[in-house]
């Protein structure tokens, strides 16, 4: 540490570089071709391996940046090749998220995609397999490798080899200098071409059409000609039908219109009902347990029953309609009575509150506010035990001071009914205070 803190320029420096050095090899890494484990932080990825067997893999060079490609689209890269009993095996790490597309039928292709041999991997994932397990190898007879033009003139024998030499020396003659001649020429086949093709494609479906329609028109004239009077009853019956259609147009139409509401009803209701019925079948099912125990119950109540049925009809049902109009009235002052009764309930309840507080002696020396009450009780007694003719008078003790005194009899001088008032209660003057007041 005393160390660092003598060389702390050149401890940073040393950091700095460290770091520049690190971010650079993650540059230069993330932009290299080769795949990365998965365990590689921020550069691996989580692959599938895949292999497959070829009859050779000429110009396969792993860590190229050779390619798998599905329909042009890249999935992965070419990780290793080696051989296995004389066939070139060829590793591939596929991104496993494209792994459930590819059957146990699928195929490879070896193709270049330059004229440089850079080989890359056509994979087609197959349709009608399973799903391909991690690690397994295409056969060799699901795979092609890269077919050179050598190879397809090496296979020719000697006299044909001759004769494609003569072709292409004399159409080079013959083409010589009109190149642009015939490119222009089979651009102008192009659309030629594909809308022969496309005619085609109509004749060969209309032709087969044809012949259906001919075979189905034969036998409906077949069948005709031998029910022609059941024909004639079944147009006329069909035009009267039709008539009568007719006849109902406008019915028909607003039936029409109503139509789209009724079938949303009709499918709310049925969705509804199926919900009802989901829940109906288990609570039936539990019902079912009581339904059985209620029968027993029910036949030994219909005794009763039969013998209640009588006092019922002849008492208890005169003696309804008898009280009915006094039900009515007890009916109308119920509604007021129980306003009247919620409002006393609600004064208790305060007036029982009232009385708790006064009641409730808290812990401590602090005393209830009964025991204040009977205090104020005392008091006010004391204020009223002496009286006159007129009653009793209540006593107390005013406190004047000499400012006082003197607002008051500035403030009496000019009113008399004051002034009197001043008098008669025998209020000390200011004069008489104010030596006993202190300044």
């Amino acid at each position: 540490m005393r160390v660092i803190r003598e060389r702390l320029r050149d401890f940073l420096a040393l950091v700095v570089l460290g770091i520049a050095g690190l971010a650079a090899t993650g540059v230069i890494l993330s932009q290299q071709q080769a795949p990365y484990p998965e365990w590689v932080p921020f550069l691996g990825d989580d692959t599938f391996e895949l292999r497959g067997e070829f009859s050779t893999a000429q110009a396969v060079t792993p860590g190229r940046g050779q390619t798998v490609n599905i329909a042009g689209l890249k999935v992965g890269d070419v990780t290793g090749v080696e051989l296995e009993a004389g066939e070139a095996v060829v590793t591939m790490q596929v991104d496993e998220r494209y792994s459930t597309l590819i059957r146990d039928d699928a195929t490879m292709l070896l193709r270049p995609r330059t004229g440089l041999q850079d080989m890359t991997v056509e994979l087609d994932v197959g349709s009608s397999g399973r799903p391909i397990e991690e690690g397994s190898t295409v056969p060799l007879s699901s795979t092609k490798p890269n077919v050179m033009t050598d190879q397809i003139l090496a296979s020719l024998d000697g006299d044909t080899q001759a004769y494609l030499t003569l072709l292409l020396a004399g159409g080079a003659e013959g083409l010589g200098g009109r190149g642009e001649e015939l490119s222009a020429g089979l651009r102008r086949f192009e659309p030629f071409a594909r809308d022969l093709a496309r005619i085609n494609g109509r004749l060969s479906q209309r032709s087969a059409s044809i012949r259906s329609a001919i075979t189905s028109f034969r036998a409906v004239s077949e069948e005709l000609g031998s029910a022609d009077t059941r024909l004639a009853d079944f147009i006329t019956s069909s035009d009267e039908a039709l008539a009568s259609f007719a006849n109902q147009e406008a019915s028909l139409r607003e039936a029409l219109r109503e139509l789209p509401g009724t079938l949303g009803e009709t499918r709310s209701a049925l969705a509804s009902s199926r919900r009802f019925a989901t829940v109906l079948g288990p609570a039936s099912n539990d019902l079912i347990p009581a339904a059985r125990a209620l029968g027993p119950g029910l036949r030994d109540l219909q005794p009763f029953l039969r013998e209640t049925t009588d006092p019922i009809a002849t008492e208890i049902r005169p003696f309804s309609r008898r009280v009915q109009p006094v039900t009515r009235r007890v009916k109308q002052a119920a509604g007021p009575l129980g306003a009247t009764t919620e409002g006393l309930a609600g004064a208790l309840g305060e007036l029982g509150n009232l009385f708790n507080a006064l009641a409730y002696n808290p812990p401590g020396p602090q005393e209830s506010h009964l025991f204040w009450l009977a205090w104020l009780n005392h008091n006010t007694n004391n204020m009223f035990l002496t009286q006159d003719a007129h009653g009793p008078l209540r006593r107390g003790l005013v406190l004047q001071s000499c400012s006082t005194a003197r607002l008051a009899e500035g403030l009496a001088a000019g009113r008399p009914f004051l002034r009197t008032l001043q008098q008669l209660t025998n209020v000390p003057q200011s004069d008489v205070i104010c030596p006993l007041d202190p300044p």
